[in-house]
């Protein structure tokens, strides 16, 4: 157990200063590599999957209820990527910080690759080759199971992490993304796909396909057998404990299929965060062809062949549509940038090598994302007040600055009685200025720019803590 303190003043009053769930006011523990489950992989390996779980801690003098929870799933185009990715963990740390049990999950990676040959100028572009496109959607759906069984996983040790269970977020990344959705929306017989059932056995890979990352090592028979997937939920952690998914971050992610239609009615639809770049060249925001846009990168400038055997999906605007059309009643919030794929190789922003070091499959601003994303969240959050102070404050005192924020003055409005003094401190809790009982305005000419602290003492009692912002 590694134990991170956060560097802010006076972590026992941040509940009253910070907006719960969307500022970061927490310290946090993380546990790494928590076995969950295992599974059969694409060539029948057994595979052992993990998690990475990062735990808020409330502060000294103050008493736990429940956190919510958020899963973390990273991307890779189901052949690679790894929970220990540095976006993946910045979402953890980051959403910790915020009050949130979060996890980073392990899955079930890898497709069968094509047994043609397909060689360009361009290093391991053969991975991206699939046998068929049934391969896609199958490890899709392998990605679902393994992180719908991560999270029944931590919903049955909902005591041990201290869970809310009636409060569960999952945000993914491209590929985790699908995933992401694929848990929060999958949640009818009628919506797993054809292509996860039995399906004809497939030649082995063509050689040049062995140092892909999800072959290398695999011993491969002539013949690949494609069972049956199972049910939807897969088969790992088995739960009768109830939770309710309130809200999926969809990281310039989409699905394979139209999962809004078929929701049970006694199941709460989760609210939808999308974000996503209509010059996305890998996962287009619209519907077409996973990799549409890298497909006339590669044939335009890099005498490449075009993908083989990528299936059509469905991006994050094509989702939106979707609700909007068939008045599905999903809360959708939609954060797109302007710029399209401009079908051009060089010289223009969103072209194929201006994409190169400005990927459009990326964030424009990751903390923006997040925070805009916190922040829908946030309303949904139900769980009662996290750190409850054990006394204090005296329930009876009310105190307010105004106006705040200010740029010249500001004036203290209170109940509190006997000796009042007030005390402004910066965010490291240095002494800027003291007032004792004060009267009338209370000038800040001599601050700078910022946010304070305002401390508010009766009698040599710290009453309360307030924010102060100066203009």
């Amino acid at each position: 157990m590694k134990t991170i303190l956060l560097p802010i003043f006076l972590l026992s009053y941040l509940n009253i200063l910070c907006q719960q769930w969307i500022d970061q006011q927490y310290a946090y523990d993380s546990t790494l590599n928590e076995p969950y489950g295992t599974s059969i992989d694409f060539n029948g390996n057994t595979v052992n999957l993990a998690m990475d779980i990062y735990e808020p801690k409330c502060p000294v003098n103050s008493q736990i209820s429940r956190w919510p929870l958020l899963i973390v799933i990273h991307g890779g185009a189901f052949i690679e990527g790894s929970k220990n990715d540095a976006s993946v963990q910045d979402y953890c740390k980051e959403f910790a910080r915020r009050g949130y049990v979060t996890a980073s999950i392990s899955y079930r990676l890898g497709f069968i690759s094509d047994e043609n040959t397909w060689s360009c100028n361009y290093p391991s572009y053969n991975c991206l080759f699939a046998s068929d496109t049934a391969e896609w959607i199958r490890a899709n759906y392998r990605g679902i199971q393994d992180a719908k069984g991560a999270l029944r996983y931590l919903i049955n040790r909902n005591q041990q992490f201290s869970i809310d269970t009636n409060n569960v977020f999952l945000v993914g990344e491209s590929a985790g993304s699908f995933i992401a959705l694929g848990v929060g929306l999958m949640n009818d017989m009628q919506e797993r796909p054809s292509s996860t059932f039995a399906l004809p056995s497939l030649p082995a890979p063509n050689a040049n396909m062995s140092n892909c990352t999800h072959n290398v090592g695999e011993v491969f028979t002539a013949s690949i057998s494609r069972p049956d997937l199972g049910d939807i939920d897969g088969y790992i952690e088995p739960s009768q404990v109830h939770y309710t998914i309130k809200g999926i971050g969809n990281m310039f992610g989409a699905m394979f299929n139209n999962l809004l239609i078929n929701h049970p009615a006694n199941v709460a639809k989760p609210a939808i965060y999308s974000y996503h770049q209509p010059c996305d060249i890998i996962v287009p925001i619209d519907s077409k062809e996973v990799f549409w846009g890298l497909d006339w990168c590669m044939t335009n400038g890099y005498n490449c062949y075009a993908i083989a055997n990528t299936p059509i999906v469905h991006g994050s605007q094509k989702i939106s549509d979707w609700n909007n059309q068939g008045n599905y009643g999903y809360n959708i919030q939609n954060n797109f940038t302007a710029n399209n794929f401009p079908n051009q190789f060089a010289f223009v922003p969103g072209s194929c090598l201006d994409q190169v070091n400005n990927p459009c499959h990326a964030y424009d601003n990751m903390n923006l994302r997040q925070l805009q994303m916190a922040t829908f969240f946030a309303p949904m959050i139900t769980s009662n007040e996290i750190c409850q102070s054990l006394s204090l404050i005296e329930p009876t005192y009310y105190f307010n600055l105004y106006p705040n924020p200010s740029q010249d003055n500001v004036s203290l409005y209170t109940n509190v009685t006997g000796q009042i003094t007030i005390e402004i401190l910066d965010l490291a809790g240095k002494s800027i200025l003291t007032h004792y009982n004060p009267s009338g305005s209370i000038s800040l000419v001599n601050l700078k720019q910022g946010i304070y602290l305002v401390k508010v003492e009766s009698d040599g009692k710290t009453v309360g803590l307030i924010r102060l912002i100066k203009n």
